[in-house]
């Protein structure tokens, strides 16, 4: 019996896997689609926040806009703890951490 499309059709009726499901919405999705409902309310009903948890907002929405810089240490001070080490001032067998 060779394949074509009407034993294909008798085959797929045949079949126990069912109809093929359709994806939702993944979490990630959903998580978008939450947030941006926050952010609206937000900005919409922003009179209505205190002036604390406005604050509040801006700094940890500043967090996931602005990049987080790294401190730096300049040469002079890179130069000084090198002095402080090789003077033997830290004990390197002492935890610090007692």
């Amino acid at each position: 019996m060779p394949f074509d499309p009407k034993s294909a059709k008798k085959a797929g009726k045949r079949s126990k896997r069912g109809p093929a499901k359709k994806e939702g919405p993944s979490i990630k999705e959903k998580m978008e689609m939450l947030y941006e409902k926050v952010l609206d309310y937000l900005l919409i009903n922003q009179e209505k926040l205190t002036k604390t948890e406005r604050v509040k907002v801006f700094v940890t929405l500043s967090n996931y806009i602005f990049p987080k810089t790294k401190s730096v240490r300049d040469k002079f001070t890179l130069d000084r703890l090198k002095e402080i080490d090789s003077q033997g001032h830290f004990d390197k067998d002492r935890d610090p951490t007692k």
